[in-house]
């Protein structure tokens, strides 16, 4: 019997996942799932997926998801990092949400960091051509590093980028730091990168 090659044996694309060929946008670290369940539900269209690195929050929005919704959106317990450098994880992403990253204070803290060198690289490699990669930080340092990293990778370009995911009510969708900083009257950075089409 002839055994397929391990990386071909566990590849998954995102119609074994979702059930049909919608874009899929990923979330990572959805926290509570505020911008995730009102963004998927307000996009009945495209899926989305979360990875949560805490186990606990992933385990209470998957609970949220199941007994509320909306069905175009799932979640899972990894790590980013290392989730994205294995063969089971599908290209094709058409847009990252990344808001909020935490920014692990401690210098001794500073390995925990979701941005170390080539994650920024690994995660262009998953985008679709005019992929998109959408980030905010109230944390100025930490910020202007992500965008170095991401300016880094010559097939990302940089691009203006503040909130513009609106209901149809005209409200805009937001996390829940960031309708906390909001309220506070506190700065909040936003930028965008888009995969180039060659």
């Amino acid at each position: 019997m002839n055994t397929p090659p391990l990386s071909s044996a566990l590849t998954v694309r995102w119609s074994d996942i979702f059930g049909n060929d919608h874009p899929v946008e990923v979330e990572i670290g959805p926290g509570k799932g505020s911008f995730l369940c009102a963004y998927a539900e307000h996009t009945p269209e495209r899926n989305f997926f979360a990875v949560e690195i805490n186990k606990r929050r992933a385990l209470r929005l998957a609970a949220r998801l199941h007994r509320q919704g909306p069905t175009n959106a799932m979640v899972i317990h990894a790590d980013m990092r290392c989730l994205i450098q294995t063969p089971v994880w599908p290209g094709g992403v058409s847009v990252y949400h990344l808001y909020f990253p935490d920014p692990w204070w401690k210098r001794r803290h500073h390995q925990r960091r979701l941005f170390h060198a080539d994650f920024a690289t690994a995660l262009m490699q998953t985008l679709l051509p005019g992929g998109r990669i959408l980030l905010a930080s109230d944390v100025q340092e930490y910020f202007v590093k992500i965008v170095q990293q991401f300016n880094s990778v010559p097939e990302l370009r940089q691009f203006p980028w503040e909130r513009d995911h609106i209901t149809k009510k005209g409200k805009p969708i937001l996390t829940d730091f960031e309708r906390k900083f909001r309220n506070l009257g506190l700065p909040i950075h936003y930028a965008g990168f888009e995969k180039k089409r060659s």
